[in-house]
């Protein structure tokens, strides 16, 4: 438990000069795209990742490997630029920094999205992306530890190598009480938010990927456990750390007018010489949204203008790469309640760590199993009326599997606060916008690839997204006062200064912070309408190159994107052992 045998990884120096595929970035979906193409021993993979591997036994700790509470290790914290509409605030972005990626740092949410997340795709033109198509993808890859192995249900897998459950028991006594305030908001409790049956909006019982000894299970340790790693050593090599500098992309051959991926560049993150790896068949880019564009642009693929602002010779113009940047930005507001009934307890009296360490070590149970939020509230503003209840207009509105269904709100109740804010007991609702109509980018600071990329999330650059964030602060402070009513000890700690438009625009501003859920920088749309990817997932105007992590999402899914970028991952496999036959 406390010990571990070297996780089986390669130098720079070892690589072969030539492999099938090579995969670039081993995060959330390079894992599980290497997992799928290695299984093929006549097929050779090379993964390469640039933060290291970094497991070790508190990596496996659900709380203490989630990056807010982590020693930040296994993270790579960003900037933003200045925010125009945020008052020329910087907001602190969150990205990963070892195999597994997001997986390894998130909050564990095993959230799909409603069916209509996928559906909207597919009505939008791209062919195979609907929720019936996409399904086997999420149960292919999953082990719902909730399901009856005998008879699951049919929308969950029960084989697959991605563990993930809920708790029976409630951790929080004000968790039964939301339930039953938001019941009387006219919100329903959802059990299961992955049933597709389920109604379009709900207060959501939270499904987290721990596995059923209590474990983390990120992307890593599921589909590149060492012990498989090591048995397909004669074909699955990893590199990590590792640099790769860019994809080395041929001159347009004049006939068809594309290019093509050829291999790599790399280097070990230590320094030393650069060395070219050929790929034979494919490269596949799943460095996640920041630095798949990015590494896009260091190869050439790009816009132009700001390709050429870098000296870099372009190869293709293509000038949806880093541009359609969405996230789900936040906003919480924090209230007191009693002192038992919230994490700050381990700040306020610090020795029950040791308490809740032993009772994790031995039986397994207890609060570093991770338990917030433990519920996430999904509303469609539009059905609020104006005393923040929701009132439904027709039967319709229920229906998850309609586009015009998309919750645009979600409200997660964490039990814990700002000490300094709550004195006692905090409590509080991170209030995020799922469906942002504001668009930001990602662009080169520098030519090196070491170097960040310059990130502006263009956060509420629309009055949609003002709109969205006030009823959703608004509904939060209803059910506070639902609790409230119903002689739940709770009250004010930092909210807005009263009911006006300006006086929630003004909290708005100063609290605005990301929910690290960042996609569409890669985007897979027609070229003419900012594309960068096709239907299969192939970048335009150059053969060889595909892109699968959730910069490629045509939208930013409504839901916590971890799931999404795993189905994502397993269709990407599947196109490419199909256009392998």
């Amino acid at each position: 438990m406390f010990w571990q045998t070297r996780y089986p990884t390669i130098l720079v120096s070892d690589a072969l000069e030539v492999y099938d595929y090579i995969i670039i970035g081993g995060g959330t979906a390079g894992c599980v795209i290497a997992n799928r193409l290695s299984k093929d021993p006549g097929v050779s993979v090379l993964l390469l990742e640039r933060g290291g591997v970094k497991g070790g036994w508190f990596s496996s700790i659900p709380l203490l490997s989630t990056h807010f509470v982590s020693d930040g290790s296994r993270s790579r914290v960003l900037r933003s630029t200045p925010q125009k509409h945020l008052g020329g605030r910087t907001i602190e972005l969150i990205s990963s920094n070892s195999l597994g990626g997001a997986s390894k740092i998130n909050s564990m949410l095993y959230n799909r999205g409603i069916p209509a997340e996928y559906n909207s795709w597919r009505d939008a033109g791209r062919v195979g992306w609907g929720y019936e198509d996409m399904l086997r993808f999420f149960t292919r890859s999953e082990t719902d530890l909730d399901q009856d192995p005998r008879n699951p249900k049919p929308y969950h897998g029960t084989s697959g190598e991605w563990q993930n459950r809920s708790h029976n028991v409630h951790f929080w006594d004000h968790t039964p009480r939301i339930i039953r305030a938001t019941t009387a908001l006219g919100v329903p409790y959802v059990d299961d938010l992955n049933d597709p049956s389920q109604p379009a909006y709900g207060c959501a019982k939270m499904h987290y990927t721990i596995d059923s000894s209590g474990r983390r299970s990120s992307t890593h340790t599921a589909f590149l456990p060492a012990h498989l790693v090591r048995s397909r050593g004669d074909n699955l090599h990893v590199c990590t750390p590792v640099l790769v500098q860019r994809i080395d992309v041929s001159s347009n051959d004049g006939a068809s007018g594309e290019t093509s991926a050829e291999g790599v560049w790399i280097q070990s993150n230590t320094g030393g010489r650069s060395r070219f790896v050929r790929a034979k068949r494919q490269v596949i880019l799943s460095a996640g949204p920041f630095n798949s564009p990015q590494m896009l642009m260091l190869s050439g693929i790009g816009p132009a203008d700001h390709l050429k602002g870098h000296q870099i010779p372009v190869r293709k113009d293509l000038p949806g790469v880093g541009s359609y940047l969405q996230d789900h930005v936040g906003v919480p507001v924090q209230f007191r309640i009693p002192l038992r009934d919230s994490m700050t307890q381990l700040q306020l009296r610090p020795w029950l760590i040791i308490v809740v360490f032993f009772q994790y070590l031995l039986f397994g149970t207890g609060w570093l199993l991770g338990p917030f939020p433990e519920l996430a509230i999904f509303i469609q503003s539009r059905l609020l009326d104006d005393k923040s209840r929701i009132a439904m207009r027709t039967k319709e509105d229920k229906d998850a599997s309609l586009p015009s269904n998309l919750p645009d709100a979600e409200l997660m109740a964490i039990p814990g606060g700002d000490v300094k804010k709550v004195i006692d007991g905090g409590f509080g609702f991170l209030n995020v916008t799922l469906r942002p109509t504001s668009t930001g980018s990602v662009r080169l600071a520098s030519t090196d690839p070491s170097a960040d990329p310059t990130v502006d999330p263009n956060y509420f650059a629309t009055e949609n997204d003002w709109q969205v964030m006030r009823s959703a602060v608004r509904f939060s402070l209803r059910i506070k006062h639902e609790l409230a009513a119903h002689h739940y000890a709770i009250s004010d700690a930092d909210v807005p200064a009263g009911p006006t438009d300006a006086e929630m625009d003004a909290f708005i501003l100063s609290r605005s912070l990301s929910a690290n859920h960042y996609s569409s920088t890669c985007r897979m749309a027609p070229e003419s309408e900012g594309g960068v990817v096709d239907d299969r997932l192939r970048v335009y105007g150059v053969r060889n190159l595909r892109v699968a992590d959730s910069s490629i999402f045509p939208s930013i899914l409504g839901a916590h994107l971890v799931a999404g970028t795993v189905a994502v991952a397993e269709k990407c496999a599947d196109m490419v052992k199909e256009g392998d036959r």
